[in-house]
C-alpha cells in the first residue's frame, strides 16, 4: 500500500507542459537570421500576427540566413523529443540553378518512393490521415526529415533545405530535443538558404501554428518554449 508521502508527492505533481517546442534553428531573428514567413494553414491569408506572407497558404515558418552563413554551418536542432519517420539526403543543396536537375520541378507523376527534381517521396504505408490503407508523401524540400512526437497537440516536425549531406538522422532513430539533425541549405524548392519548419497537429500532414498572435486561432496559445520575436 503507498505511503501517505507517495500519495501526497502523485497528488501535487504538476501536469507536464505542452507549450514547449524548441526553436529550430541555431539563429536570433532580427539578430543573424530572418523569419522570412510564417504559416497560414486556415489560407486566411493573414498569419498570427495580422501580416500578410510573401507565400500565400504557406504551411510552415520560413528561417533565412545569408549564403555566408550557411557555408560556415548553421545547425538544424530538433525542436521536440521523438523517432524520425523520414530523412532524405544527397539533394544539391544550392538551389534556384536552373541547369541543376534537383532544382527542378518533378518531371512526372509522384510515385511512392521517388525522387524527382526538387521532391522527394515516402514509401508506401500506414500513412494516411484517418489511419485507414496506405499512403505515400511528397515533400519538395530536397534535403528533408520528419520526427514523429508522442504530444496530443503536435504529432510530427517536418525540416526541409537540408544541406547536402549534413542530415545526421536515420529513420527509426530516437532524438532528444535540441538534437542537431543537421545544417541549413538551400536544397529543393528554395530560393536562398533557409529553414522551412513545419508542425503537424493531429496526424500525418495536418499543419498547425505554433505562434501566439493577435490573430491566432482560438487555441490562443503559442506552441513555442520560448516564443521568438518574428519581426
Amino acid at each position: 500500500m503507498p505511503s501517505a508521502a507517495l500519495i501526497l508527492l502523485l497528488a501535487v505533481a504538476p501536469e507536464p507542459s505542452q507549450a514547449a517546442l524548441a526553436w529550430p534553428i541555431d539563429c536570433t531573428p532580427g539578430l543573424n537570421c530572418r523569419v522570412a514567413n510564417l504559416p497560414d494553414p486556415g489560407k486566411t491569408g493573414e498569419n498570427a500576427f495580422c501580416r500578410k506572407n510573401g507565400i500565400a497558404g504557406h504551411e510552415g515558418t520560413d528561417v533565412s540566413i545569408s549564403n555566408e552563413a550557411m557555408e560556415h554551418g548553421v545547425d538544424v536542432y530538433a525542436a521536440e523529443d521523438g523517432v524520425v519517420s523520414w530523412s532524405f539526403d544527397g539533394k544539391f543543396d544550392r538551389c534556384p540553378a536552373p541547369a541543376e536537375p534537383d532544382c527542378r520541378e518533378p518531371s512526372g507523376p509522384l510515385a511512392p518512393g521517388r525522387r524527382d527534381g526538387t521532391t522527394v517521396c515516402t514509401p508506401l504505408g500506414p500513412f494516411c490521415r484517418d489511419g485507414r490503407g496506405e499512403c505515400f508523401w511528397c515533400f519538395a524540400g530536397g534535403n528533408v526529415v520528419v520526427v514523429l512526437h508522442e504530444r496530443p497537440d503536435v504529432f510530427a516536425t517536418r525540416y526541409d533545405h537540408f544541406k547536402k549531406g549534413s542530415i545526421l538522422v536515420k529513420p527509426g532513430e530516437k532524438v532528444k530535443k535540441g538534437q542537431k539533425l543537421g545544417e541549413v541549405g538551400s536544397a529543393g524548392r528554395s530560393t536562398a538558404p533557409h529553414l522551412h519548419f513545419e508542425v503537424w497537429g493531429k496526424t500525418f500532414y495536418d499543419p498547425v501554428d505554433p505562434w501566439l498572435g493577435p490573430c491566432s486561432p482560438a487555441r490562443g496559445r503559442s506552441l513555442w518554449n520560448r516564443q521568438p520575436k518574428p519581426y
